[in-house]
């Protein structure tokens, strides 16, 4: 049997450390990054505001263990209530992306025993001042029963590092490599009879007032892209 000569051998060895630590950096195995602009992301969360428009919001009580688990940065959630009473849970981190895209509803909400009534579909809302690109959302209806009732949760969930909010269905390879990303839930309740269709309308309409003053906040002219 030949014997690979020393100098291919090595060359071997090369390539496959070098493909190796790229894939590393790209998946953040080797660690967490503790980027400055992660730093600079995580704390501008402190800014997001309680009251815009016709919303006003109360913070919501967050279980540190279940995001401790998460390994993300920073976290905001908050229920925002407008003029004539509609809802929406505002859900938003900060954190590599390794750890913000791997906890996304229709994993954490399947493990915390919902069903899914239906599968993520990407939704773009139009119409939105200040921004050249609509943000993209993913979004799904989740369901759970219990000896009390059921409880309907209609999610949107999207992504940014840049002030372009998307909603990829495979968000790990759309984000592998960002050293700070952004995670957004607008969380809608359903089980007061409501239909699907009935409460998109307040997601949509917090979106339109939301997004032009969040932007502002989380990215400054280094990031964002409009």
């Amino acid at each position: 049997m030949s014997k690979l000569p020393v100098a291919a051998l090595v060359a071997v060895l090369i390539i496959l450390g070098i493909g190796t630590f790229i894939e590393g950096k790209l998946s953040d195995r080797w660690g967490r990054d503790r980027s400055d602009k992660l730093d600079a992301f995580t704390e501008r969360l402190n800014e997001v505001p309680k009251q815009f428009g016709d919303w006003i919001g109360v913070d919501d009580e967050i279980n540190m263990e279940e995001f401790a688990a998460s390994n993300c940065e920073g976290c905001v959630s908050r229920t925002y209530t407008n003029r004539e009473g509609q809802q929406v849970n505002m859900y938003l981190v900060s954190g590599t992306a390794r750890h913000v895209t791997i906890h996304t509803p229709d994993w954490c909400y399947v493990g915390a025993g919902f069903t899914k009534e239906d599968d993520p579909q990407q939704y773009t809302i139009t119409e939105v001042d200040s921004v050249q690109t609509p943000p993209e959302f993913l979004k799904a209806t989740f369901r759970k029963e219990d000896p009390l009732g059921t409880s309907r949760q209609r999610i949107f969930w999207t992504f940014s590092d840049d002030g372009h909010w998307r909603g990829p269905r495979m968000p790990k390879p759309a984000f592998a490599g960002r050293s700070a990303l952004y995670k957004m839930y607008l969380i809608t309740d359903l089980s007061n009879g409501l239909s699907s269709s009935d409460i998109d309308g307040p997601q949509i309409g917090f979106v339109r007032d939301f997004i032009p003053i969040l932007n502002g906040i989380l990215f400054d002219d280094s990031d964002q892209q409009l």
